[in-house]
């Protein structure tokens, strides 16, 4: 590609003959911008179908043409408008990710001017309500006539409410990873005993909050959205409601007021905070914070802005799958190196409740290729496990047992959608298969663990209603099911050949890593989530791993000719 100064240069030559362009050093008002080449452009437009000359400014940066130049609009006329920013006046002309041709310099110089050029003349002078609507957050959350940033640190949990109601929440302190700084987050909901809240309590140290939710306080249609006290309480339009927020102001001292924006997922809210009450010339008792939101030195007081985001399984399947799942229940007996990393696979689904058995706790010894890491050392696997799905979706339903499968009664097995049993137990394998043929499980079950040096891994899907196979493993669990095994008999016969020990009768472990399970794992989910929606009779499945280092080990193998690694192999039971 040809130097991009030279070629800006020539582009510089050519557009001039067209455009009327001057090179400058900076953006008036926006001197604070870091250094780049800046052109100056009259661009011709139709403003309200008179033929104007606006200025704009082409910004490139560094790394121009891998990214599109920033053009810039300081006229105030334009500020308001859709798709630019209030604040830096920088215009928004094409879609995230958008592929253009990098080496048609002057194309794309061009084709920012065309837009530029077709935004003015689509939106000045028109109603554009519709366009907030659509990207209310972005607009919500700019900075209006010198006020206050925005505090977007709030979270509503379940859908918006369409009646006016006092909600309760949490505030904790949250430390910014990026530079250490910190910032409180405030998250309400409508139940004060929502499972979220109990959840965010456990795991933090929290502020009990009230705010007020306005279900009929309306926003303009059309920015700016700042709004003084009096202009807040005009937008109440319900009567009622008017009077529940006099009484909540008046009996509140710091006041946060949420209510509907855009779409059912924006929420805006106002603070009101430090009213004094108490003035010199009133007699105490006199004034209430209703009457001071809208007098005195609060009369044309901006009040500060808040932005809460919708956290609900509706709004996160609408971003994500686009709908909500059928429920699945799962339960995962052992949370080791395979449990423990199926349940990141099985998180995936946006409705999946956990029931997690585990009675061991995890070491330092385990962090190698567990699904967590330094933080749990120490802390039950059930727990710690539990804990890290509630992280990850605090409105999960995750119940941690430090109990084995067999502990576990049979109503609670069968409301079960599937049972993952990855605890390398034999006798938890045998008692299951027992209790099928008994009747007593009537749900499906994987059995999944490793070859030692990660050979192979092994995936046995049972169906109860396939009472034949049930039968037939029922009998191969007494041989530990060596025929699906590729490692030979022999080589487990020799007790330190392919398991060590370092802690006696409890530090027994085979050799694999943290790579091979994540194969192993991605290699079976699809048939794991194929056989959830469309059991079919039991099969055991079988994938090779790396079977040349069998070789390096002296490990000896059932058979590997023709067989490559990552290989899917289906297996009769």
């Amino acid at each position: 590609m040809p130097d991009v100064v030279t070629v800006l240069e020539t582009c510089y030559i050519e557009l001039s003959k067209e455009y009327d362009i001057e090179k400058v050093n900076s953006i008036p008002r926006l001197e604070h911008l870091p250094q780049a080449s800046i052109w100056k452009v009259q661009i011709p437009a139709l403003v309200s179908g008179k033929a104007e000359d606006i200025e704009a400014y082409i910004r490139f940066s560094k790394d121009f043409p891998y990214s599109m130049p920033c053009v810039i609009i300081p006229d105030d006329r334009f500020r308001y408008l859709p798709h630019i920013s209030v604040k830096t006046r920088k215009l928004c002309l094409y879609e995230d990710g958008e592929v253009y041709d990098a080496e048609n310099i002057e194309g794309i110089i061009r084709d920012n001017i065309d837009r530029t050029r077709r935004w003015i003349e689509k939106y000045y002078g028109r109603d554009n309500s519709d366009e907030y609507v659509k990207e209310i957050r972005s607009y919500w959350n700019e900075e209006y006539d010198g006020e206050n940033n925005v505090d977007d640190h709030w979270i509503m949990l379940g859908d918006r409410p369409t009646e006016t109601c006092e909600m309760k929440g949490v505030a904790y302190v949250v430390k910014n990873l990026n530079d250490g700084s910190k910032y409180v987050k405030n998250v309400v909901a409508f139940d004060e005993d929502d499972k979220t809240l109990a959840s965010l309590k456990l795991h933090h140290n929290t502020k009990d909050i009230s705010v007020l939710y306005i279900a009929s306080l309306q926003i303009p249609d059309v920015p700016p959205f700042c709004m003084t006290g009096q202009e807040m309480i005009d937008r109440i339009s319900d009567d009622e409601d008017r009077k529940t927020f006099k009484k909540y102001l008046n009996h509140v001292k710091n006041v946060n007021v949420l209510f509907p924006i855009g779409l059912n997922y924006a929420i805006g809210g106002i603070c009101i905070h430090d009213l004094k009450v108490n003035r010199n010339g009133y007699r105490k008792g006199t004034l209430t914070s209703f009457k001071v939101l809208t007098s005195f030195e609060n009369k044309n007081k901006k009040l500060d802005r808040l932005y809460a985001s919708v956290y609900s399984s509706q709004r996160i399947a609408e971003r994500t799958a686009g709908e909500i799942m059928m429920e699945k229940r799962f339960i995962v007996a052992g949370l080791g190196s395979i449990g423990s990393n199926l349940c990141y696979f099985l998180n995936g689904y946006n409705n999946a409740t956990f029931a997690l058995t585990d009675r061991d706790w995890l070491t330092v010894d385990n962090i190698g290729r567990h699904l967590l890491g330094f933080e749990y050392i120490g802390q039950y696997k059930s727990h710690a496990v539990a804990r890290h799905l509630q992280q990850y979706r605090p409105d999960r339903k995750v119940h941690a047992l430090l109990k084995n499968l067999q502990e576990l009664k049979e109503e609670e097995i069968n409301k079960a959608s599937a049972i993952f049993v990855c605890t390398g137990d034999i006798m938890s394998e045998k008692w299951l298969f027992s209790q099928m043929a008994e009747g007593n499980i009537r749900k499906p079950a994987f059995i999944l663990w490793l070859e030692p040096y990660g050979i192979s891994g092994i995936m046995i899907y049972v169906n109860p209603e396939d009472e034949e196979s049930v039968k037939r493993l029922r009998e191969k669990a007494n041989d530990n099911f060596m025929s699906y095994c590729m490692v030979k008999r022999e080589e487990y016969e020799d007790g330190e050949r392919l398991t060590k020990h370092d802690a006696g009768c409890n530090g027994s472990y085979s050799l694999y890593s943290a790579n091979d399970v994540s194969m192993f794992l991605s290699s079976m989910f699809h048939i794991i989530d194929k056989l959830l929606e469309k059991p079919s009779e039991s099969k055991c499945y079988r994938w090779v791993g790396n079977t040349n280092i069998a070789m390096e080990k002296g490990v000896n193998l059932v058979s590997s000719l023709g067989v490559s690694k990552n290989t899917l192999q289906e297996l009769p039971v």
